[in-house]
């Protein structure tokens, strides 16, 4: 049967695993490359995201709470991140750092998916425009699963090329395998990575579509996305099961209800940002002379006649332009699943170009990728050693820096809680603030430092007349909140009338850059009435 992917000979084969060894001193660079984001890690406070992450964390080794991760959508941001804060390294530093190794690997991927359809010199090209891509590096140095996600898009990519090249049953399995991986990132979002394979079955030549109808190649295609197909039925029956009993539907999808379609919640107007466009996000980051450069690049590999330029194509362009329209609302750090397969039929579409004017072709590339790796280059090194310095748009500067998203202020409450001369037994925040403010403060202060929504033995409060009580049996107590959002946070802890049996008195404010928002520390005692 001859390969839907490529048809190569045995010498062809044989060379090709000769030659494999060559294949190093291309890694060794992307990787070395790649591990930039590592400097100056800790140089962003938490933001928002990454203390529901230490959440979840925090919930599963103090009280063994495996299942939480499942509810949140993101089970792989947290369990792997078990073994390492068992021997003592910081939370933080640890959850970013892998995701700076998940980004390491994504570089490396991105080259070996790019090497199936070009030269090693073209797909080392892709891989060092993804390594120094901001995209990738701000979001790896912010410990979100999108970076996880990424990786395990390429790795669906990859595993899908080799598996049309030959669909032998170890394939089978390494599809399946990234398949599932991808869908327990992030839940339900990576689901879509089931639609790889019927767009590569679309896209195809008519001929080579026939001999994917050749037993026993049609049992392995099922056999290899059967897995991930009933994880995802069991989730949404699941889900829809919960809902119908009036609970939220985990997995996930409340927050994909929330963000892309709930009616009548305008996330943007709330903040006070305008709402993100397509060309704005990519623009903030990427700078307007690349994208235009990468458009044209995008636009000669669709018009080549090599379906996999066309396929690859497909399953970055599809996405984005579904992230960037249909949604109420979204943030760009969704797009970077997005961006791999384009980097590729953009450097791809450049080499043809380029070709197709010999004399012009070298200063033509050395200029097209100049510019690019200039520019890109440029706002990543920002990211990294300036990062308030760096092009962000206004929905992620607020996010990360200047909103009650940010987590900034906590450094500054912590030093203000050790600083204290009589502090209380108890501090509280109303949301997972607590998670980023422990990453300030000695192991002793584990106990002492919690949500308000935990009881003391760590079982969540699902009432609001559990939540007064437990702030009422310690107070005194600090909490430390957002100045702006602290009214409506703690009338949704204790409601309205267990905020009237409460006294708030401020004993310290932080402002946030730009300052927009204020960190505050309150103390919280009964009313004298009360």
């Amino acid at each position: 049967m001859s390969s839907p992917w490529a048809v190569r000979s045995q010498a062809d084969s044989a060379a090709h695993c000769t030659e494999a060894g060559n294949d190093a001193p291309f890694i060794g660079a992307l990787l070395l490359l790649s591990s930039i984001p590592f400097l100056h890690l800790m140089a962003v406070p938490p933001f928002v995201d990454e203390g529901a992450q230490l959440q979840q964390i925090w919930r599963l080794l103090e009280v063994g709470d495996w299942t939480g991760p499942l509810g949140y959508g993101k089970p792989l941001e947290v369990w792997p991140m078990v073994p390492l804060l068992h021997v003592g390294i910081q939370p933080l530093a640890a959850i970013r750092a892998l995701h700076v190794l998940s980004g390491m690997l994504s570089a490396v991927l991105t080259y070996f998916l790019a090497r199936r359809l070009t030269s090693r010199p073209c797909a080392f090209t892709c891989g060092v425009l993804f390594a120094i891509c901001p995209f990738a590096v701000y979001l790896e140095r912010l410990a979100l699963s999108d970076s996880l996600l990424c990786t395990a898009s390429l790795w669906v990519l990859l595993s899908a090329a080799e598996f049309l090249e030959a669909p032998t049953g170890k394939r089978t399995a390494a599809l399946a395998a990234a398949l599932l991986t991808g869908a327990f990132v992030k839940f339900p979002v990576g689901f879509v990575f089931l639609s790889s394979m019927p767009l590569a079955l679309m896209l195809m030549p008519r001929s080579l579509r026939r001999t994917l109808l050749e037993p026993p190649v049609p049992g392995r295609v099922l056999a290899a996305h059967a897995p991930v197909i009933a994880v995802a039925l069991l989730v949404f029956v699941t889900a829809g099961i919960r809902m119908h009993r009036g609970q939220i539907p985990g997995f996930g999808l409340q927050d994909l209800i929330t963000v892309g379609a709930e009616p009548g919640y305008d996330i943007a107007a709330t903040i006070g940002v305008p709402r993100p466009t397509l060309a704005g996000e990519l623009a903030a980051q990427l700078s307007w002379p690349v994208m235009i450069l990468a458009l044209v690049g995008l636009a000669v590999s669709l018009c080549q006649q090599d379906w996999r330029q066309r396929w690859l194509l497909a399953t970055g362009l599809l996405p984005m332009l579904a992230i960037g329209f249909i949604p109420k609302f979204w943030y760009s750090r969704y797009l970077l699943f997005t961006l791999p397969p384009l980097i590729i039929c953009s450097v791809l579409g450049w080499r043809v170009a380029a070709a197709r004017r010999p004399r012009l072709a070298r200063p033509v590339t050395i200029a097209v990728l100049a510019v690019c790796a200039g520019l890109m280059g440029w706002q990543s090194a920002l990211l990294v050693f300036q990062p308030p310095a760096a092009s962000w748009s206004a929905l992620d500067r607020f996010q990360y820096f200047e909103g009650w998203t940010s987590g900034f202020g906590f450094p500054e409450a912590a030093r203000f809680i050790l600083a204290a001369h009589t502090r209380p037994a108890m501090i509280y925040s109303l949301d997972c603030g607590a998670y980023q403010l422990r990453n300030y403060l000695p192991r002793q202060f584990d106990g002492h430092v919690s949500p308000l929504f935990f009881g003391p033995d760590g079982a969540f409060l699902g009432t609001e007349a559990a939540r007064l009580q437990n702030l009422l049996e310690h107070a005194p107590a600090w909490i430390v909140a957002s100045r702006q959002l602290l009214p409506g946070q703690l009338l949704a802890s204790v409601g309205a009338a267990g905020s009237d049996r409460v006294e708030l008195r401020q004993i310290a404010q932080f402002n946030k850059p730009g300052s927009r928002g204020q960190l505050a520390v309150y103390e919280a005692t009964r009313r004298q009435h009360d």
